[in-house]
């Protein structure tokens, strides 16, 4: 049996992880219970996922700042998971890729496309302006697509793009021609002609960013007190800088050289984070790409992003990712961010345990470090006390608040048999943990 001394004073370090309120995990529940509950396994900053820009939750945005927590906005740049916010017409902004029209649930939206620029700038600044975001991720600018030019997603052969294209190299007619090898545009074949294209593509990215940020309408005319983070990738493969803005038009040191964020990320390609076994170590493979950051930016914090859970093979347990974080300050960066908070192997692995209890004289209330089973959570034979009784349990997400009469401070509770709710899972291929032994909590 555990034995546990509470008060309702708790101290965490200074983490940060990504929460995407869209998924089943966090609905159903107060926004205090998921405060309660990120600050309970050690985080005092969340990148909230912003699917749509008025959709927003401004509730568990104060949640989290009255709480202490900073927040950040995290938006996609290069297109929406959701198109409730697109106006009339907005199909003419889509990105033409090279077989296939977007990557599954994901709207690939053209940066070259003008009226895209000035809606989006309009979306993200009024968010900004109507929510207390310590800060804004411009996440995933990158142009379409891994691994380059073979990809059915690549692209974008859109009419802005071609128009931006002549402009940005006069004498330029057209687009590289990707499908007939015995053209004399092929790709492969007129080696001038792609490698304007690779640079017009990296230089994309780096002017929409600029103009989302630096521009009229844009981020630091509007809304001057929000801190910036722009994203580039890491991706472990030879000669990584040049595949990566042959690939993907990414170019960190020419986005930070260029837009001058507060933060830069680099985010984990889907090829490394897919992997079953990744080393803890594995951001040693993006040394060119923090070092070309650090050449000119010196000073500026580098975070590393990481997912730990999108693929049943690749979850990540708590100790990986006390490892991957350790690793990653060694190498200079300045912290790690995850993607996402629930999609961890420990939701699928560890059992509930209480973080932290407080006694008013007249309800106990109980913070685990994970969602519970309603279930059993507020079955009243769970709980006992050393004086008293426990007459109602009521649960909230990670959050029990038990009704007491008769009880006196010092009291000993016991709590035995709860599990955790796993039908709130992304995936489904694991039972319910269950608390193995009954847990003695001391409320002082």
């Amino acid at each position: 049996m555990a034995i546990l001394a509470m008060s309702c004073v708790r101290a965490f370090g200074d983490r940060s992880i990504i929460v995407d309120p869209s998924y089943a995990y966090y609905k159903n529940r107060s926004v205090e219970s998921i405060v309660e509950e990120i600050k309970a396994n050690g985080y005092d900053e969340v990148r909230l996922c912003c699917t749509n820009e008025s959709g927003i939750d401004g509730s568990l945005v104060k949640a989290f700042v009255d709480a202490g927590v900073r927040v950040w906005m995290l938006t996609f740049t290069n297109g929406v998971y959701s198109r409730v916010d697109l106006p009339k017409g907005w199909e003419a902004w889509r990105m033409k890729l090279r077989k296939k029209p977007d990557p599954a649930g994901f709207t690939m939206l053209c940066p070259n496309n003008l009226d895209y620029r000035a809606w989006k700038k309009q979306q993200v600044t009024a968010a900004l302006r109507a929510h207390p975001f310590h800060g804004i991720d411009l996440a995933e600018p990158q142009m379409p697509a891994y691994p380059g030019p073979e990809s059915e997603h690549y692209g974008c052969f859109c009419d802005a793009c071609l128009e931006e294209f002549k402009r940005l190299y006069p004498g330029v007619t057209r687009f590289p021609d990707f499908e007939d090898p015995e053209s004399e545009y092929f790709w492969k074949k007129n080696k001038d002609l792609y490698e304007k294209w690779v640079g017009f593509r990296v230089a994309t990215v780096v002017n929409w960013l600029d103009d989302l940020v630096n521009g009229n309408g844009g981020i630091r005319e509007k809304c001057p007190g929000v801190k910036i983070a722009t994203w580039s990738l890491g991706l472990d493969v030879p000669d990584q800088l040049s595949k990566l803005r042959e690939w993907q038009a990414m170019d960190a040191a020419a986005i930070v050289r260029r837009v001058k964020p507060d933060v830069h990320v680099i985010q984990t390609d889907w090829p490394d984070w897919i992997k079953d076994n990744l080393d803890p170590n594995y951001a040693a493979a993006y040394k060119p790409i923090f070092d070309s950051v650090r050449q000119v930016a010196p000073s500026i914090p580098i975070i590393l992003q990481t997912d730990i859970g999108s693929k049943p093979n690749m979850r990540r347990d708590t100790h990986w990712i006390k490892a991957v974080e350790t690793a990653a300050r060694k190498m200079g960066y300045a912290g790690v961010f995850h993607y996402e908070y629930h999609l961890g192997e420990y939701i699928y692995s560890d059992p509930p345990t209480v973080v932290n209890a407080c006694f008013d004289g007249n309800t106990i209330k109980l913070v685990f470090n994970k969602r519970l089973d309603p279930a059993q959570a507020c079955n009243v034979s769970n709980y006992s006390l050393s004086s008293g009784r426990v007459d109602f349990a009521r649960v909230d997400g990670n959050v029990i608040y038990l009704s007491v009469s008769g009880a006196m401070r010092g009291l000993v509770l016991t709590v035995s048999g709860l599990s955790d709710d796993a039908s709130r899972r992304l995936y489904h291929d694991k039972p319910a943990c269950v608390m193995p032994d009954p847990i003695e909590i001391t409320i002082e």
